[in-house]
């Protein structure tokens, strides 16, 4: 975003605890314990939560980090932690509401932050935070602020652009334009695993020629199973069938955009067990955010969790995960990897997997 410009507004919310302060974005996930956090950052954000015009902002920001924090400001914020000393200051429309440990709405702390805008960097002072030597550049501090979800447009001031659509840009995932998004991801995992495949390797759903394709060199063997005649398919039959491979026949078993198309994906990664020898190893690839595909059928999307949880029993997993907000709304409508950054594309979110990926040892 850029927040020289636009109206942006806080909404962040600060969790006050005995053992220290973390902040968090609204409907976002959780800081670590010990993330910087400093009160530049607290008082810019409370600052925007009632001035949505950066330059205005900026004008108050450098007035009031030189000045005290008001005697009553200090006196309701020293109250409320002799009472709860566990709290959570929610910042979000125009409104600042304290909470006790249980959620319950404590205190409503609006208007005195509408007078002094000096609430939560008074609650960071209480904690111990201390102002930086130098005052930040405030567009940086912003900046910084909206990487970590603690500011945003202000409603009504969203620009949609190319974005205001109701069909996708591109409906064919977004080879019209370039490589998909998921393909990307999927080809910085084949990067990544490229030298653990050898011996003898299965592909479900694929051809033989991907091992040149993919560049497995390790392969000795490579066949793909595959439910129907097709040239290059060397296993005609089910993968939810555990007699159509032989018991520990393989060293390699490979899924790439499978398991979303059957409908028990626990029963695929039950059989690649059987087939794997001893310490044989499955690498596996689902969308975790993508149009629907039929083919023929589409039922599920996986999320880390979950493909965590249908290889809970092997002896070692490896999980890997791709995307963030941005290659999300790209996958979602067809928008290329050629069109993103190298940057925006290797940004890592927990909470906006595009693709999912394994690596499970038997």
């Amino acid at each position: 975003m850029t927040t020289t410009t636009e109206s942006v507004t806080s909404v962040m919310a600060l969790s006050v605890q005995s053992e220290g302060v973390f902040p968090k974005a609204i409907g976002g996930a959780q800081d670590e314990p010990g993330s910087a956090l400093d009160l530049e950052m607290l008082l810019a954000g409370e600052i925007m939560l009632h001035e949505h015009d950066p330059g205005n902002a900026e004008s108050e920001f450098r007035e009031l980090r030189a000045s005290p924090v008001p005697a009553d400001v200090e006196d309701v914020l020293e109250d409320l932690r002799d009472r709860y000393p566990n709290r959570l200051f929610l910042v979000h429309r125009g409104s600042l509401i304290a909470f006790d440990e249980e959620q319950n709405p404590i205190a409503d702390l609006t208007e005195l932050s509408r007078e002094t805008r000096q609430v939560l960097r008074c609650a960071g002072m209480q904690q111990g935070l201390v102002q930086a030597g130098r005052p930040p550049e405030f567009g940086e501090l912003l900046d910084r602020m909206a990487r970590r979800g603690f500011v945003a447009p202000a409603p009504g001031a969203l620009d949609w652009g190319h974005l205001r659509r109701l069909k996708p840009i591109c409906p064919a995932f977004g080879f019209s334009r370039g490589t998909p998004i998921d393909r990307y991801y999927l080809d910085e995992f084949i990067e990544e695993i490229r030298g653990q495949v050898i011996g003898d390797v299965l592909e479900i759903g694929g051809r033989d020629g991907n091992r040149e394709t993919y560049g497995f060199d390790g392969a000795t063997t490579y066949r793909s199973l595959d439910i129907s005649e097709a040239p290059g398919v060397s296993v005609v039959g089910d993968a939810a069938d555990p007699h159509v491979v032989p018991a520990s026949s393989q060293d390699a078993v490979i899924a790439f955009n499978v398991l979303e198309h059957t409908p028990r994906p626990w029963r695929i990664v039950d059989n690649m067990h059987r087939w794997l020898r001893p310490g044989g190893t499955a690498f596996c690839m689902v969308p975790s955010a993508q149009r629907l595909h039929r083919a023929p059928e589409d039922y599920w999307r996986p999320l880390p969790a979950a493909m965590r949880e249908m290889f809970a029993d092997w002896s070692e997993i490896r999980p890997y995960q791709y995307g963030n907000p941005l290659t999300t709304i790209a996958a979602f409508l067809g928008i290329a990897a050629d069109e993103l950054s190298p940057a925006e594309l290797g940004d890592r979110h927990p909470d906006y997997p595009v693709a999912t990926c394994i690596v499970a040892r038997k």
